[in-house]
């Protein structure tokens, strides 16, 4: 396993070039379209039922709808939505090159068709490329108001940039265009308030045939679950203090291999020792700390993380309490991980557990604080919630506010509890060659004792060679497959790592799930040389680095 010294510095500027904010090293803060040349058009609404393709997709089909996209598209070259179908499943695939390759192709024969700018979009995204990502699709949906999927699109980016406000509009439009369709739908959905959206999904589960069976009863089980939670639950306890300052303890493997950083959790008045892990969602907990704590599981599911084996199997409880530094929640959702060996602590808590607050995890002192977020304009003071397992709640969209205290943070995309940060990488002998840096997404992972990065992204600035010795283990067992990159440089928020050397795994699986391409993880050895804040209501991350005396 690669290893040295990972020393971090400040620089004055960020010196890599990138297309917009992205040059900043932060997510880019979508301005509004620009008109449309044909904004007289007068567009009709969609709502054909989806193709045999296009169900196959919908089906997670995707070698079968590849093949059925190809057969009309032989018959019908000229068909626009057919031939982005094909890119699509090409990208669900994982096949990114023939997915970019294709589209291109497309793009250059047609540059001015609004559908082979969205297909182009989309191959930019998995790319790892949102900030261009989002002009290709403004450009597609200023070419053709009426393309639903660039609307679509729109509402892919601008959510993982915290617009949320703002991709909400951008879905309302896509529905508006194409109800059938079965991405937009479920996206508008997700949309509505609590009561609303728990309907229209049961309809959905109950009725809809663009869903496999195996996922009809999983999300029966979810809907189920669903039903008997309150949006009242795992709140803040009234008496509970809103701010706090709790020490972090060390997570020992044997009596000298430190594993990570984790904090004192009271469940229901017993003391349990958690990982703190913002590669992690919620609380988890080991099948051992749950036994010790005698709760009683109600719920079955499954997890997943780094490593190349099936999923986990977890189960869900409530506890009644939890106490963090002496902040209280009451009636919270909590997973236990069902096999034995997998975590070296009791269980994870995940940075997004503090969603609701100003979190800073400040390494060099061992302490975590909790602090309220500042309010909105026009805001009234919120009831924090502890977002410890994905409570469905009902929430006002907005956009990310940057309070005036806050100026130095910096935006930062974000899927699901996955803070994913610009990152320049450079071949170490060419730092002062600003055409030489290239752009990536890295994940920022307290609970990873290694900094990682793709063998791809890290061909792309140094050597990679087969490692054969060393192991990487996570939730899903060991990767199967673990590579030595060699000499580059890193640099993220305005602070640059200089790498005598890397593990590398791949990512693909990951990315998939994200959604873009994730070309590695800034881990333990660099994160703990900071005070981490993090907010994560607007995507907001100020990696707070003082240099050693």
């Amino acid at each position: 396993m690669a290893s040295g010294y990972w020393r971090l510095v400040l620089v004055g500027v960020v010196v890599w070039v990138g297309v917009g904010a992205q040059a900043q090293g932060t997510a880019a803060a979508p301005a509004a379209a620009p008109a449309a040349a044909n904004a007289g058009k007068a567009c009709s609404v969609n709502r054909t039922a989806p193709t045999p393709a296009e169900q196959a997709m919908n089906l997670k089909q995707y070698s079968k709808a590849e093949g059925l996209f190809r057969e009309v598209l032989a018959k019908s070259p000229q068909s626009a939505e057919v031939h982005e179908g094909l890119v699509r499943a090409l990208l669900e695939q994982d096949k990114v090159e023939d997915a970019a390759k294709d589209a291109a192709a497309w793009l250059a024969s047609s540059p001015g068709d609004s559908m082979a700018m969205v297909a182009q979009a989309e191959v930019l995204l998995r790319q790892g490329q949102p900030y261009l990502a989002i002009v290709e699709f403004r450009q597609a949906a200023r070419a053709d108001l009426c393309n639903a999927r660039a609307f679509y699109g729109l509402a892919e980016v601008d959510g993982l940039a915290g617009l949320h406000a703002t991709a909400k509009r951008a879905i309302e439009q896509a529905y508006a265009l194409h109800p059938t369709d079965d991405d937009i739908e479920g996206w508008w959905i997700g949309t509505r308030q609590r009561a609303e959206r728990l309907a229209k999904w049961q309809d959905y589960a109950e009725h809809s045939d663009q869903i496999s069976e195996e996922d009809r009863a999983t999300m029966k089980t979810w809907l189920a679950k669903q039903m008997q939670e309150h949006t009242s639950d795992c709140r803040m306890a009234p008496s509970s203090p809103r701010e706090a300052k709790v020490p972090m303890t060390a997570i020992m493997d044997g009596p000298y291999h430190q594993t990570g950083l984790g904090l004192d959790v009271k469940f229901n008045g017993s003391h349990k020792v958690l990982q703190l892990d913002t590669g992690a969602s919620g609380i988890t907990i080991s099948r051992a700390a749950a036994m010790f704590l005698g709760l009683q599981r109600e719920d079955r599911g499954s997890t997943g993380g780094i490593g190349d084996k099936a999923e986990v199997r977890t189960s869900l409880i409530h506890v009644a309490s939890i106490k963090i530094g002496g902040i209280e929640f009451t009636n919270c959702a909590v997973d236990i991980l069902e096999k034995f060996g997998v975590l070296d602590s009791d269980g994870l808590i995940g940075g997004d557990v503090f969603s609701e607050s100003a979190l800073t995890l400040d390494f060099p002192k061992r302490e975590l604080r909790i602090a309220p977020l500042p309010l909105r304009p026009g805001d009234k003071p919120p009831n924090p919630a502890l977002d410890a397992a994905g409570d469905d709640q009902d929430e006002v969209a907005h956009d990310p506010y940057i309070a005036p205290e806050m100026a130095q943070w910096l935006r930062v995309y974000r899927s699901g509890h996955d803070l994913l940060m610009p990152t320049g990488l450079v071949d170490t002998k060419r730092v002062k060659d600003d055409s030489a840096w290239k752009d990536a997404l890295f994940i920022l992972d307290t609970g990873s004792e290694e900094n990682l990065i793709s063998p791809a992204a890290a061909r792309s600035v140094t050597k990679v060679s087969r490692d054969w010795e060393s192991g990487i283990q996570g939730i899903q067992g060991e990767v199967d497959k673990v590579y030595d990159a060699g000499k580059f440089t890193l640099q993220f928020a305005g602070l640059r790592l200089a790498a005598p050397g890397m593990t590398s795994i791949d990512t693909t699986r990951i990315s998939h799930d994200v959604g873009v391409e994730v070309s590695g993880f800034i881990g333990a050895p660099a994160l703990f040389q900071m005070a981490l804040h993090i907010d994560y209501r607007d995507n907001l991350v100020w990696c707070e680095y003082s240099k050693p005396k």
